[in-house]
C-alpha cells in the first residue's frame, strides 16, 4: 500500500499570494480604515472579514458578513490588513 501525502497550505503563503495581487495603495487605504475601527469601535463592533475599498476615490467600508463588490471595488482581507510585515 501506497499512501500520499496530503497538501497542506499555511496561511502565511495564502496571505503572501493576496498582498502580491492588491496595489499596495489599495492595502494602505485599508490599513487606515481598519486603524480608525480599531482605535473607535473594536470593544463594540465584532471583528470583520476585511475591508471593501473603491479604487476610485479609496474609501471603504468594513466588511462584517457575504458581500458584494461593485466594479470598482476591491476586497482587502483583515489577514492582510493585520500582517505586520507588509507596508
Amino acid at each position: 500500500m501506497t499512501y500520499a501525502a496530503q497538501r497542506l497550505e499555511y496561511p502565511e503563503r495564502k496571505s503572501e499570494l493576496i498582498a502580491k495581487k492588491i496595489d499596495p495603495m489599495i492595502v494602505r487605504a485599508a490599513k487606515q480604515i481598519y486603524r480608525y475601527y480599531a482605535d473607535s469601535y473594536s470593544t463594540q463592533l465584532p471583528r470583520p472579514m476585511g475591508v471593501a475599498i473603491n479604487r476610485i476615490d479609496m474609501n471603504g467600508k468594513l466588511i462584517y458578513s457575504q458581500l458584494i463588490l461593485l466594479p470598482q471595488e476591491s476586497f482587502v482581507p483583515i489577514e492582510l490588513i493585520e500582517l505586520s510585515d507588509y507596508h
